[in-house]
């Protein structure tokens, strides 16, 4: 089966950690710690970060250090995972949705202002799958209703908008470190803030609410929400090498795109002049006429990994009864449309090679002699092999090794 995504591990990851177990330092506490927060500061040119067990703990320290709570309401893209939704409402705040904006998959900047009331306290932005959001319409709006602005960049580290890295325009902003993220550390999540009461009250909430400057003083009701000295130290092997791995990355959605971009009955995203994207998963949507479940079974059957789109947040079994699919057009079509293709940097030549021919030739989607304009990729035995692929765009030095 060729994989959805693999862990690229060619670096320090086993030295480190196997220093870690050596010095017994394997809890919360330990120097790779320490160092991981350091180089994720640093990578962004913020004050403080503070590594979390995960994204999701990491969002609700951010919800609580900024004083969300009872009365407040919280702004969230309908497509996004359910996280940032989940921990508005456990922070006891009110959960708005809002559509997303169909070219970028963010938060659409035009249906903010409608939203925004008396009680609204933040707004978390989803740079979704690599692409930043509307920043510039969404800093506008929170300077002039004085709101909080939560980036959730779980998917885009090293994402740039108008140049400037994503994670660094809000109040806060959250990481992912799952396996299956840009970086990863098995699971594992960050804040990063340059606010340093922010800061300071997230690190007392992520060990059980104890005083920064008292041990075993508890100030506060807290959480364990801390990442381990062995996760951190993959973490600071896996950002020693960021720059490699996104331009990895970045190659290998050019091949993507460069072979897909003219396929009937698939659309690709588009990324906006103002987004210097990176690259987490190979997104494609198959036109209406088309079923994206049997395209998932269909590659399933020449075992090809894919994974369809996250569900709209409405869909919740615990939120659907609040909202309507028509208030979320964009959000509820693209979802059921959309899927991913597989985008691990362990994958070979021969592995893109046949997930691309297999995605051209899903016999219900794109039968290849329907479309006149790819019929000189094809042999004349059917769709077993792609003649000449412009393999220019895939270089030797693509895999991660």
């Amino acid at each position: 089966m060729i994989p959805i995504y693999e862990p690229c591990f060619n670096g320090n990851e086993k030295k480190y950690l196997i220093d870690c177990i050596d010095s017994s330092w394997i809890s919360s506490q330990g120097k790779y710690i320490v160092k991981f927060e350091k180089a994720l500061a640093e990578f962004h040119n913020m004050k403080h970060a503070i590594v979390t067990s995960n994204c999701t703990t990491a969002l609700h320290l951010s919800l609580k250090a900024l004083g969300i709570g009872h009365g407040d309401e919280v702004i969230c893209p309908d497509l996004t995972f359910i996280a940032p939704a989940n921990m508005v409402i456990l922070s006891g705040a009110k959960l708005v949705l809002v559509d997303i904006d169909p070219e970028s998959l963010t938060i659409a900047p035009s249906l903010l202002e409608e939203k925004i009331t008396k009680q609204t306290k933040a707004i978390i932005v989803v740079h979704q799958f690599g692409h930043a959001a509307h920043m510039d319409e969404i800093m506008s709006l929170a300077e002039k209703y004085d709101l909080k602005i939560i980036e959730d960049n779980a998917e885009s580290i090293g994402a740039r908008y108008k140049g400037k890295l994503l994670g660094t325009f809000g109040d806060v902003s959250t990481y992912s470190f799952f396996g299956n993220k840009i970086i990863t550390t098995g699971e594992g999540g960050a804040v990063l803030t340059n606010d340093d009461n922010i800061a300071i009250k997230c690190r007392e909430l992520r060990d059980h609410g104890m005083s920064h400057k008292q041990k075993y003083h508890h100030i506060d009701l807290g959480y364990n929400y801390r990442m381990t000295n062995m996760q951190a130290a993959i973490g600071l092997a896996q950002i020693e090498k960021l720059d490699e791995i996104l331009a990895l990355r970045n190659q290998q959605m050019h091949f993507y795109y460069k072979i897909l971009a003219n396929v009937d009955g698939i659309k690709l995203r588009k990324y906006a002049d103002w987004c210097d994207p990176v690259h987490w998963m190979m997104t494609i949507t198959l036109d209406e006429q088309y079923d994206r479940d049997k395209f998932l079974d269909y590659m399933k059957n020449n075992r090809i990994d894919c994974r369809q789109m996250i569900n709209p947040v409405h869909h919740a079994d615990h939120f659907k009864l609040k909202y309507s699919d028509s208030d979320f057009y964009h959000s509820v079509n693209i979802s059921k449309q959309s899927l991913h293709l597989p985008s691990g940097l362990g994958l070979t030549k021969e592995q893109l090679k046949k997930t691309v021919e297999n995605t051209i030739y899903f016999p219900i989607c794109c039968p290849s002699h329907s479309y006149p304009h790819m019929r000189g990729l094809w042999s004349e035995g059917g769709p077993e092999r792609i003649i000449a692929l412009p393999v220019g765009v895939l270089s030797v030095g693509v895999r991660c090794g």
